[in-house]
């Protein structure tokens, strides 16, 4: 079983509406070491969610469902507020690479 240690970014559109909402799994390893930078930034006023957009797991972890303007710029703003070092990437873990969006 693979340990994801980065989070899961998606984008989702809606197929009649073409409105776009925001996916993220944050893995607990992640959290553990960036809960405070999470937080803060989940409480934006740019973000919305609410408690159905939330599914939380029992290691920890969670996922969320978010509104926005333009999630991809919103993940962008969480990236910018994490270190460096939170962009290190071992050979199995290729979902989390900032890069996909400069």
């Amino acid at each position: 079983m693979e340990v994801l240690t980065q989070p899961q970014f998606q984008i989702l559109t809606h197929q009649q509406t073409g409105a776009e909402t925001g996916r993220i799994y944050f893995p607990a390893i992640f959290l553990a070491e960036y809960h405070a930078i999470v937080t803060k930034w989940l409480k934006t006023q740019e973000i919305e969610f609410d408690l159905r957009d939330l599914k939380l797991y029992g290691d920890g972890s969670f996922r969320v469902y978010f509104r926005s303007s333009c999630p991809k710029n919103q993940y962008l703003q969480l990236l910018r507020r994490l270190p460096k070092t939170a962009f290190a990437q071992s050979s199995r873990d290729r979902s989390f690479c900032p890069a996909d969006f400069a």
